[in-house]
């Protein structure tokens, strides 16, 4: 048992990594204020491009709270923020990497075609009804 779980750990050890180095690239050096300016307030599109930078983000529980404060207060529209959140929820990019090493392509991509919909669909709710 222990050698079959080895082989599957250094099987998917590099997607992992991989996921793990582009995540952190891409959450410590995109600036808030990027993040803002188009997914704004009173933008049609903020909603869809909240949930799209959101999936490949991986936003820990604990920091949402922090980090939606944040965006609302440099502008960010209360509906993109929750797209935001729920695509950063629903996938990561290190998880559809890792997944991509057990998964076919269109099922990954029937994964994050689902995420993006319901995050865009409840960004839209949001809005509508708060």
């Amino acid at each position: 048992m222990w050698n079959s779980t080895w082989k599957d750990f250094k099987k998917t050890l590099p997607y992992l990594l991989l996921g793990i180095s582009l995540g952190s690239l891409i959450y410590g050096f995109i600036p808030t204020d990027l993040i803002v300016t188009y997914a704004g307030e009173n933008k049609w599109y903020a909603i869809p491009i909240a949930a799209v930078i959101g999936i490949p983000l991986y936003i820990r529980a604990s920091a949402v709270i922090p980090l939606s404060t944040g965006l609302v207060q440099k502008g960010m529209a209360l509906g993109s923020v929750m797209a935001l959140i729920i695509g950063s929820a629903g996938a990561s990019l290190t998880e559809v990497i890792l997944l991509r090493s057990i998964f076919k392509t269109q099922m990954i991509a029937a994964f994050l075609v689902v995420v993006l919909g319901m995050a865009i669909t409840a960004g839209y709710l949001y809005t509508l009804l708060f």
